[in-house]
């Protein structure tokens, strides 16, 4: 069971750094209850907003392109 999200969550990634202004940062992650995502470098105060419904179809997709590309090399394999 899942529970409703009613007010921002905002946590710090340890895995992913991105160079900004040239020192290497983590990035902040942000969930918002209106159904935005929020990413921005640790340290810095611009945020970028992304739907989360245009992130899931874009996620679909890029599976779907992967699903693809490996059965037409597999294709090419047997050939």
């Amino acid at each position: 069971m899942t529970t409703r999200l009613k007010k921002p969550v905002k946590r710090l990634s340890e895995a992913s750094s991105v160079r900004d202004g040239g020192k290497p940062r983590r990035l902040v992650i942000a969930i918002y209850p209106a159904g935005f995502i929020g990413i921005r470098p640790e340290g810095t105060r611009r945020e970028e907003l992304l739907d989360i419904t245009s992130m899931y179809w874009f996620a679909i997709k890029q599976r779907v392109a992967v699903e693809q590309s490996q059965r037409r090399a597999a294709r090419k394999g047997r050939r």
